[in-house]
């Protein structure tokens, strides 16, 4: 979803959202929701209105609706069909564009990483109230996923029996097993040399998780050339020489131009077009502009501002004179550090 906020201001909308809506008398009775998407039933004859509902809201949210085929409407993963006699019942849902290519039985992972997508169908597979056919079909559609990367049918049974035992206790018990703070570890799978490692840091308490193994994209050089920093854009500082004062700064244009007016603002002693001017005419410091630098490269310029005060706000003296472009105490939070 792009950023790892989107997740969290997409619940705290959608919360307000159903709030403000919930007694409206087109509001649905029937609303599940999951984040932003959602899944609701509705006469046929109010889903005009309910949907005009929906978007009169807020300016620039606009909902989209799909309606059943055949009785039949996926929702996320789930295919939620209705009988004859308007029950509900559930089966699996895969996109048509799905091919069942997960990490293959070659591959150097470590084997937790290879059972991920499986634990995941199993789990599903056995907590997801089906029918016996639906759950037969899609068992099988496990096997064949798991035959196509080269695992084999035990290795499917042996999940899926970890998952259902799971699921008996869960159905059994409401108590809940004792969990113990582990130290956990992480580093490079690379079996020769960690299993070793991790035999040993387990007999002390540590437990060792590994990370996933870079990718050729990620082990070779960058082919490009890098920009030099006099020739970025971005946030930049100006310390002093004589105190710890440094100057921050934004720049759409190339650093050395920027830091070029600069310059010439002390020379001149052109107070008004450089904080930095300011403050070597009130404290008759010099600046040191050997060490001079972007501290932060930006091609954005929308995201210009808030980088800059970000740095603003956790830099220990300034020379700036105007408030930061965006005021918060969260960016004090963010440990942003020159």
């Amino acid at each position: 979803m792009g950023s790892k906020l989107s997740p969290i201001l997409a619940e705290a909308f959608m919360s307000d959202f159903e709030t403000d809506l919930e007694k409206h008398k087109f509001f649905p009775r029937i609303w599940k929701r999951y984040v932003d998407d959602v899944f609701a039933i509705v006469k046929e004859r109010y889903i005009p209105q309910t949907l005009e509902l929906l978007n009169s809201r807020h300016p620039t949210i606009k909902f989209t609706i799909e309606r059943e085929v055949d009785n039949k409407l996926p929702f996320l993963d789930l295919l939620v069909s209705r009988k004859n006699d308007n029950t509900l019942k559930f089966s699996i849902y895969r996109k048509p564009t799905s091919t069942d290519r997960y990490i293959t039985c070659d591959s150097n992972h470590f084997g937790a990483q290879k059972q991920a997508a499986f634990h995941s169908m199993a789990h599903r597979l056995v907590s997801i109230p089906m029918e016996r056919t639906d759950f037969i079909e899609e068992k099988t559609k496990i096997y064949d996923a798991a035959n196509l990367n080269g695992y084999g049918k035990e290795f499917v049974d042996k999940i899926i029996r970890t998952h259902e035992r799971k699921q008996h206790r869960q159905n059994a018990t409401t108590l809940q097993p004792k969990r113990n703070n582990v130290e956990r570890i992480s580093m490079p799978f690379c079996p020769k040399i960690t299993n070793p490692i991790k035999n040993a840091l387990s007999r002390h308490g540590f437990h060792v998780v590994h990370k996933s193994n870079h990718t050729l994209r990620e082990l070779l050089c960058n082919a490009k050339d890098k920009i030099p920093t006099n020739e970025m854009s971005g946030i930049y500082q100006i310390p002093c020489k004589d105190c710890p004062a440094v100057y921050i700064g934004q720049t759409r244009r190339k650093f050395k131009v920027r830091l070029k007016e600069h310059k010439k603002a002390v020379e001149n002693n052109r107070t008004n077009d450089s904080s930095v001017a300011v403050h070597t005419a009130n404290f008759h410091h010099e600046i040191d502009w050997d060490n001079a630098k972007v501290i932060k490269g930006i091609r954005k310029a929308s995201q210009l501002n808030a980088w800059e005060s970000m740095f603003i706000a956790t830099a220990d003296q300034l020379m700036n004179e105007d408030e930061a472009p965006i005021v918060s105490p969260l960016f004090k939070l963010t440990g942003l550090k020159i």
